[in-house]
């Protein structure tokens, strides 16, 4: 759950300990590849896939829901899923964000900077940044103190409250966050 990548993520930063994050380790450069004494944060078991907005087209999810996954579900409800890549059987919507992704549907339907409507990250203190995503994940730890800021609250695909500051996190490659749930539009 995001409240246990949050304690992770706090524990390392305090005791000065390195964190790699792996997701569906299709990735070819390495970035997923622990150097040396590191903790390794696997995204494997957050794979709920939350809702699918009829309306606005909108799926929201854990970013350890594997690629095939989400096309199924959004064909299952009518929609197509804007990212296709070889690996889909196997990479994970996170790691897709984090290395900004292109695939087969680019040139037709953008880059995930378009695509990308909300997004969930902990940041490496463990402070978790929900920007235009609207979901519960029923974490047994209400801690409010793990809660840092809060743009918007639901996923809409028009934002214009202030800084749209998810756009930092897609392609950022895990330096400034992990990314724990992802909310995309589907045509």
């Amino acid at each position: 759950t995001t409240s246990e990548v949050s304690s992770i993520l706090k524990y390392c930063n305090e005791h000065y300990i390195g964190v790699t994050t792996q997701g569906g380790n299709t990735g070819l450069c390495g970035g997923a590849t622990p150097l040396s004494n590191e903790v390794v944060l696997s995204m494997e078991y957050m794979n709920r896939i939350y809702k699918l907005d009829e309306y606005s087209g909108v799926l929201t999810c854990d970013a350890g829901c594997i690629l095939q996954s989400l096309h199924d579900f959004a064909e299952q409800n009518g929609f197509l899923f804007p990212l296709d890549i070889g690996s889909k059987g196997t990479c994970q919507i996170g790691g897709n964000v984090s290395t900004n992704a292109g695939g087969h549907h680019f040139f037709r339907f953008g880059g995930l900077h378009g695509t990308v409507v909300g997004m969930e990250v902990v940041l490496a203190d463990g402070r978790v940044l929900r920007m235009n995503i609207d979901v519960n994940d029923h974490d047994d730890n209400n801690d409010v103190t793990h809660q840092f800021l809060q743009q918007s609250s639901a996923s809409v695909r028009k934002d214009n409250t202030g800084y749209d500051l998810k756009q930092l996190f897609i392609g950022g490659e895990g330096t400034l966050g992990v990314v724990t749930k992802v909310a995309v539009a589907c045509p």
